[in-house]
């Protein structure tokens, strides 16, 4: 699926991401963790094309995403979220899904709109598609998020600190709908999130970063058992 080989992502004199190699293999969910000032956002930003990276590649399934701009990546099948919901707030909830059909997947009006419905129910938001997205819960945005990407028929998602500020009612829905991302559509996952529980337990594998390189690849209770994960957390970092 996703293998990244060498990343190394600079800015001015301050080395974000140090010669990071991974991958990500199908119907997998991986997470990425690490203390603030790991490079884990950074990471995301190389892999979606927003700062591209200053060395190594990145490639989908063989095709090289490296070099390429944002909507070029999203077209190959990577999509992502926000650690602040992005929504289009003038918009209803299956207009803001529509989009994701139409410029993503290249879908005309009435097609993106039957996916756009289809997406929203599989969230569990189908009830709310003609409200008005000013009018949600942050929880519901961050659903609404999920499904606009998944309108664009990805099969790469990268999902960044989707339980920030929400309920642990509201975590395990998110938590269980990415689960379902991944078995039920056999979507890849990436996932950034701080809050352990809900990563240890809903991940296959999970990449530690500290101080822009890669410290720990593994199970989860292995990365949890790792003296080098500890120690970095304990240490804490600036991001």
């Amino acid at each position: 699926m996703l293998q990244a080989e060498g990343v190394t992502k600079s800015f001015g004199g301050l080395v974000a991401v140090n010669d990071v190699s991974f991958s990500v293999d199908d119907e997998e969910i991986v997470g990425l963790i690490g203390p603030n000032g790991a490079g884990k956002t950074t990471l995301f930003n190389t892999i979606t094309g927003v700062h591209p990276p200053n060395q190594g590649t990145i490639t989908l399934d063989g095709t090289e995403l490296t070099g390429r701009k944002p909507f070029e990546i999203a077209q190959q099948g990577v999509v992502r979220t926000f650690q602040t919901a992005r929504t289009f707030n003038e918009s209803t909830v299956l207009e803001n899904v529509t989009v994701g059909a139409v410029f993503g997947d290249g879908q005309d009006p009435d097609a993106a709109e039957e996916t756009a419905r289809e997406c929203l129910s599989f969230v569990g938001l189908e009830d709310q598609a003609d409200a008005e997205v000013s009018g949600l819960n942050l929880a519901d945005r961050k659903l609404l998020e999920l499904a606009r990407g998944l309108a664009t028929d990805p099969n790469f998602m990268l999902v960044d600190e989707i339980g920030s500020g929400l309920t642990p009612a509201e975590l395990q829905t998110l938590t269980d709908t990415l689960e379902r991302t991944c078995h039920d559509r056999g979507i890849s996952v990436f996932w950034i999130e701080h809050i352990m529980d809900a990563i240890m337990g809903a991940t296959d594998r999970i990449i530690v970063l500290d101080q822009g390189q890669k410290i720990a690849d593994g199970p989860p209770e292995e990365v949890r058992n790792d003296e080098r994960v500890t120690e970095a957390y304990l240490g804490g970092g600036d991001e």
